[in-house]
């Protein structure tokens, strides 16, 4: 009996070494097929560096660029959008001695007309010459009167002259206009206003009668100022020759006036106003001012 209690024990012993040894095998292999599997991750899945790590500006300039690309097509049509061009000015502003030159040629064409010798005149030359355009360098605001037709009193040729008639050669809004025209366009140099002796439209304004339709009263209504506080032309009085000079004098006074244009052309020293009256025997331009 006592020698089975030693075996028992024996055997106990053995199994009990046995079963430690067994556990403490099996937590070995477990151990190191956690570190085998650890090695495995970290070879396919490698941890990030600061290198490695996204670029937050890199992000932004793409996102930027991306905004762009969209806003491109806008930014391209704003650039080819012309930019409103500032008008210039086709020629330089006359001196003194060029505006006086195209006075002195007018009135030497005015001796020709007194003395019966004008110019001969190539119509049909001058005709194929100005079909592509004008550029008369003189405006002739003039009375309507048949006795009194600016090309021949100043023996000009076809475009030399920029005429403009009306009965009394007054500045209303059309005359104006045709003005404005001829001065900020054809860039012409010198405005003649040139009246005449026995002016119907001036006498029949003097006398002081009712006009019978409304447009000749128009007429005698524009010129009826000139003779405002004048001693020398009285209304209901004898038409004379100052009744002539005033109404021209007004109808200067009226452009500059009434017409930034005319007014800047000649502050600016571009435009040149001269009055003058037109005698009807002797044919002669006399200058008032």
């Amino acid at each position: 009996m006592k020698y089975k209690s030693i075996c028992l024990r024996l055997f106990t012993l053995v199994f009990v070494l046995c079963l430690g040894l067994s556990i403490s095998v099996v937590s070995s292999g477990c151990s190191s097929t956690k570190t085998k599997q650890k090695s495995r991750t970290a070879k396919n899945e490698p941890e990030l560096t600061a290198e490695d790590e996204p670029d937050n500006a890199a992000t932004d300039e793409e996102s930027t660029a991306d905004e762009n690309r969209e806003t491109a097509p806008n930014n391209k049509n704003a650039k080819s959008t012309p930019k409103p061009e500032t008008k210039a000015k086709t020629e330089e502003a006359p001196s003194k001695a060029e505006l006086a030159a195209i006075w002195t040629d007018l009135l030497a064409g005015n001796k020709r007309f007194m003395a019966g010798k004008h110019t001969v005149i190539d119509y049909a030359a001058a005709r194929e010459k100005l079909v592509k355009g004008q550029s008369p360098k003189v405006i002739i605001l003039g009375c309507s009167d048949s006795r009194v037709p600016p090309e021949f009193i100043f023996d000009k040729n076809l475009g030399e002259l920029f005429v403009v008639r009306d009965a009394g050669n007054i500045a209303d809004r059309i005359t104006l206009g045709s003005i404005e025209y001829a001065v900020e366009h054809l860039n012409a140099k010198i405005l003649v206003i040139l009246g005449h002796e026995s002016c119907g439209a001036v006498a029949a304004t003097v006398a002081g009668e009712k006009m019978p339709t409304v447009n000749l009263q128009t007429i005698v209504d524009n010129i009826e100022p000139s003779f405002f506080e004048s001693k020398t032309c009285v209304p209901k009085g004898d038409v004379n020759d100052s009744c002539i000079e005033l109404n021209v004098k007004h109808s200067n006074k009226d452009i500059l006036l009434r017409s930034p244009i005319v007014k800047k052309a000649v502050q600016e020293g571009e435009l040149m106003i001269v009055t003058a009256v037109y005698k009807l025997k002797s044919g002669e331009v006399v200058r008032l001012d």
